[in-house]
């Protein structure tokens, strides 16, 4: 178990692949949200990542880059990233899901010990749109 919450979350609700992708996808975002790339925001995506079973290294690295692709893509505008979000949270089916996944969200923004204005209104369109 580690100090971060993120391996207890993660084993405790068994995240399937196609989960761990919108988890990675949702943490991506969330560096995003703020313009400021954090280093302990990317090895929390890193660690899911890597608990992803990829047929090769090339597959990883490019679901990698797509997932920063769609980042940059859906950061545009609040719009765009509510509707991202809904699509990611379709990925998880029940509440214990989605709780869980908005945790490891919320644990990620606030690794730095602070969450910024644009992280805090990502956390409310993740939590609207994930019915918690």
């Amino acid at each position: 178990m580690e100090k971060d919450g993120l391996v207890l979350v993660m084993s405790s609700t068994e995240f399937t692949d196609e989960q761990k992708k919108g988890l990675v996808d949702l943490l991506v975002l969330g560096m995003y949200a703020d313009n400021n790339l954090d280093l302990i925001e990317d090895e929390k995506a890193r660690r899911v990542l890597d608990s992803i079973n990829f047929g090769s290294e090339s597959a990883r690295q490019y679901f990698l880059d797509a997932s920063f692709a769609r980042a940059r893509k859906y950061n545009i505008s609040l719009e765009a990233t509510r509707k991202y979000i809904g699509d990611i949270a379709k990925t998880f089916p029940t509440p214990v899901l989605r709780r869980a996944a908005y945790g490891v969200l919320e644990d990620s923004l606030s690794s730095d010990r602070k969450i910024a204005d644009a992280e805090t209104k990502l956390l409310v369109v993740a939590s609207e749109e994930f019915k918690l």
